[in-house]
C-alpha cells in the first residue's frame, strides 16, 4: 500500500540550477531515474560533486529505500535533513523510512515535522495517515487521509490509505465507497486492488476477492498481501 508520489519534476530545477553543463546532466539523471540503481549511481556521482546536495541526498535515499537498503536511506535523509533542518521533503521520506522498518513513532514524528514545515504537505499527510494505520491507530490514520485528500482531491493513494483504515475499523462500507474511488482515479493501482479484494473477501463475496486479488498480481506479481489473500481462498494465482 506504501508508494507515494514523488515530486519528480518540482525537484529537478533546484538541483540542477547553477550547474556547469556535464554536472546539469547528472543531476538530471539524479532526479528522473525512474529505476532505483540507476538513481543511487546517478546522484552518487552528483555528490561526489556536491556532498551538501540535499536534494540528491533525498533522491539517493529514495533510491535506497526502493533498493530494500532502508538503513542507508535513513542515513541520506537524516544527512539531508542536517544540512538543511527546514527541508521538509526530507522529512517526508525519512518518515517513510521509519515506517518500512516498523518505527512507526518516529515515522509519524518525521512525518508532522514536515506538516510543520509545510500545513498543506498532502503527501506527508498521507504518509502519517499509513503509519498510523500500521500502529492500529485507525481514526487518526482516516483523519490523515482526510486531510490530504482535501489539499488533493485527485489524491487516489490517500482515499486507498483512507479505504483500508476504514477497512480495519470494521466500517465496510466506508471502506468501498473509498476504495472505488481510488480505483476510479487510478484503474490499475495494485494496492487498491488488494485493498478492494480484502473488502470482499470479508464480505464473503469470494469470487469478486479472487478477481481482485488476481488483477492486482497481474500489475504487481510480488505483491504479498495478494497472494496470501489467494491462499486464504485456495485459489490458483
Amino acid at each position: 500500500m506504501l508508494r507515494p508520489a514523488t515530486l519528480i519534476i518540482l525537484l529537478a530545477l533546484p538541483l540542477a540550477m547553477g550547474l556547469p553543463a556535464r554536472a546539469d546532466e547528472v543531476a538530471k539523471a539524479c532526479v528522473r531515474a525512474t529505476e532505483a540503481q540507476a538513481s543511487i549511481t546517478a546522484c552518487t556521482a552528483l555528490l561526489a560533486e556536491d556532498p551538501k546536495n540535499v536534494v540528491a541526498l533525498n533522491h539517493r535515499g529514495n533510491g535506497y529505500r526502493v533498493a530494500g537498503n532502508i538503513e542507508a536511506a535513513i542515513k541520506d535523509h537524516s544527512e539531508a535533513i542536517r544540512l538543511a533542518p527546514d527541508f521538509a521533503v526530507a522529512f517526508n521520506s525519512r518518515c517513510l523510512d521509519y515506517t518500512l522498518k516498523g518505527d512507526y513513532a518516529a515515522a509519524i514524528a518525521d512525518c508532522s515535522q514536515a506538516i510543520a514545515l509545510n500545513p498543506k504537505y498532502a503527501a506527508a499527510f498521507f504518509g502519517r495517515g499509513i503509519a498510523k494505520a500500521r500502529k492500529g491507530d485507525y481514526e487518526g490514520a482516516v483523519a490523515d487521509h482526510t486531510s490530504a485528500i482535501g489539499f488533493n482531491a485527485r489524491y487516489a493513494k490517500a482515499y486507498n490509505g483512507r479505504a483500508w483504515a476504514h477497512f480495519k475499523a470494521g466500517r465496510r462500507a466506508e471502506a468501498m465507497a473509498d476504495v472505488s474511488k481510488a480505483l476510479e482515479l487510478s484503474p490499475d493501482d495494485a494496492a487498491a486492488l488488494d485493498t478492494r479484494g480484502h473488502i470482499h473477501e470479508a464480505m464473503g463475496k469470494k469470487p469478486e476477492a479472487i478477481a481482485d486479488y488476481r488483477k492486482a498480481l497481474a500489475k504487481e506479481p510480488g505483491l504479498a498481501e495478494a497472494q496470501e489473500g489467494l491462499k486464504r481462498l485456495k485459489a490458483k494465482p
